[in-house]
């Protein structure tokens, strides 16, 4: 099999491999422009010449620029609409607050725009989704076995892992047996990194 010859990136390229990326995928501006800079780093690692040619690089660099915010002038990269849409599709998962705001942050939304996007409608999507992973995972009220104090326990522990509050955990999973002061936030704490008692 013939080796392929190696053909440098070219601001046209990364324009075609940015429409090709956004034809298949939702994506935010960050993941974008983190699939083009690997093109380039890529074909940096394969070619010394290219690797070497750091003015031509430069100019690669500034293209990604220009071809994202061509993009968002378009509609095709709107880090707003790929935040609300990550949002509702983790809720139905059963995501908590805190774990799709990690999420987000990770896909680098900024932390403006997640924060936007939750004011405009938390209501009582935290309780949903939590009764939506407590489904899933047949915790609590969702439970075939019998209610005891120990399988509690461990549900609370579930929904705290998730990024659940105590008092989400609490409302989802019912008393099931147990006093208040026998369950704290800082019992749980250590489940999660998330867990609150709010």
């Amino acid at each position: 099999m013939p080796k392929r010859v190696f053909r440098p990136p070219t601001p046209e390229h990364l324009a075609k491999a940015a429409l090709h990326y956004l034809s298949r995928y939702a994506a935010s501006e960050a993941a974008l422009r983190r699939v083009l800079e690997n093109r380039i780093r890529r074909a940096a690692m394969r070619s010394r010449e290219f690797a070497d040619n750091k003015a031509g690089q430069e100019n690669l660099h500034h293209s990604i620029e220009g071809i994202i915010e061509r993009h968002r002038k378009s509609g095709a990269l709107n880090d707003k609409i790929y935040a609300e849409t990550k949002i509702n599709s983790l809720r139905r998962a059963g995501r908590s607050a805190n774990a799709i705001r990690q999420k987000l942050g990770h896909a680098g939304v900024d932390k403006g725009v997640i924060d936007a996007v939750f004011e405009e409608g938390e209501d009582d999507a935290e309780i949903k989704a939590a009764l939506s992973l407590a489904r899933r995972k047949k915790l609590g009220p969702f439970r075939k076995t019998p209610k005891e104090p120990a399988l509690y326990r461990k549900d609370l522990a579930a929904l705290a892992r998730a990024g659940f509050s105590l008092a989400i955990a609490k409302e989802v999973l019912g008393n099931q047996g147990l006093l208040d002061e026998d369950v704290d936030a800082e019992e749980f704490g250590a489940a999660s990194g998330f867990f609150s008692a709010k």
